[in-house]
């Protein structure tokens, strides 16, 4: 049982490595996974995290969103979410499923703009 364990942690350490922070605002902090980067001509798709510094109305303690962003219109979509009960999305999935949000333009000098000028280098 406890090599089980030790095996599980390896495993999943790797996980929780790949986030790395882009920006906090007073409600929460964003991590991106560069590792998931997809490139697709102009656009490119990355799985996001954000940590909720306090639980929300319904529970939520953490988010992640597979997020599209179009490189030469500069602008985002979210195409799919979750929702987690605590941080790090674990816990209880308290909500999930695919979204086709409209674009929305990105702002300069926020953490979408940090993330669009990752991602699009790549």
């Amino acid at each position: 049982m406890r090599i089980l364990l030790i095996l599980l942690a390896l495993v999943a350490a790797p996980a929780w490595a790949e986030w790395v922070a882009m920006g906090e605002t007073a409600d929460i902090v964003a991590y991106i996974d560069p590792a998931t980067i997809k490139k697709d001509g102009n656009l490119r798709r990355i799985w996001q995290l954000h940590e909720l510094k306090q639980r929300d109305k319904d529970g939520t303690m953490s988010k992640r969103a597979l997020v599209e962003y179009d490189c030469k219109e500069e602008r985002q979509k979210v195409l799919s979410l979750s929702s987690h009960s605590e941080p790090w999305v674990g816990g209880k999935v308290l909500g999930s499923g695919s979204i086709t949000s409209e674009w929305q333009y990105i702002a300069p000098n926020t953490t979408a703009a940090a993330i669009l000028k990752i991602v699009c280098a790549k």
